[in-house]
């Protein structure tokens, strides 16, 4: 049993819940020997590299992952600043309904009822939202180009073929998904190469760094290490590493 993992980069927006105890330990970007407390009910935003997370609420832990976007009527303003970052859910949603989530659903025993309750929960919010945060259609258009093309479309492109100026796009695009065009289209790369590696690992490397979109072998390895930690033969080599979780 290991005390440590860390989590490679995502691009989804979570909440967390410790059914176990009101409090989560959060650590620093980049660090394992740093960390703050936080209640037990967290709102995760992306992750543009590796982040350390403790084993020891696991046991009892449940998790809401959002599509890229999908969590803006929910959160709204708070998305273009949780980059990397995490926050408690009651100063996220600012409704006193969350202080009471976390203990309801830590009262109920079956997964299913407890899915039932957050979905309760989210729908029971949308409906007493006098204004709900529509996304822009741009946005959306934004985020199939940049996951359906390995190369990553040039961001000026996108934003022609919505009638928006370079910037306005950015500036719609991380605030609804918390991230920039070029981070998103980032941490997609990567997570398509994590999942070569482990789907396909007799595939040359070369090969693989220009299917997944980067420029070549060079790029490639850099770049990975440079989110993970460690080298794509690194990978390769470890059969510890679960939905993203690798053991320390």
């Amino acid at each position: 049993m290991h005390e440590l993992e860390y989590k490679l980069p995502d691009v989804h927006m979570s909440w967390i819940f410790n059914l176990s105890h009101d409090r989560l330990r959060i650590y620093g970007q980049g660090t394992s020997d740093r960390y703050e407390h936080m209640p037990g009910a967290v709102v995760a935003g992306p992750k543009t590299s590796r982040y350390w997370l403790n084993t020891a609420c696991q046991n009892a832990c449940l998790g809401i992952e959002f599509k890229p976007g999908g969590a803006y009527p929910f959160l709204g303003g708070w998305m273009s600043v949780l980059q990397d970052s995490d926050i408690p859910l009651q100063e996220a949603i600012g409704h006193p309904d969350t202080v009471n989530l976390r203990c309801e659903l830590s009262e109920l025993s079956a997964p299913a009822e407890r899915f039932q309750r957050v979905e309760k929960f989210l729908f029971g919010y949308l409906a007493r939202q006098i204004e709900i945060p529509r996304g822009h259609s741009a946005v959306t258009a934004g985020l199939l180009a940049l996951a359906g093309n390995p190369a990553a479309p040039l961001v000026r492109d996108i934003a022609e073929k919505a009638n928006l100026s370079t910037e306005r796009f950015i500036q719609l695009f991380k605030r609804e998904t918390g991230l920039t065009p070029k981070q998103y289209a980032g941490v997609v790369r990567f997570q398509r190469a994590v999942e070569h590696l482990r789907s396909k690992p007799e595939v040359d490397a070369l090969e693989l760094a220009l299917a997944c979109g980067y420029y070549d072998q060079s790029h490639f390895n850099r770049d990975f290490r440079l989110r993970s930690g460690m080298t794509p033969t690194d990978m390769l080599r470890r059969q510890d590493i679960v939905f993203n979780h690798v053991p320390v």
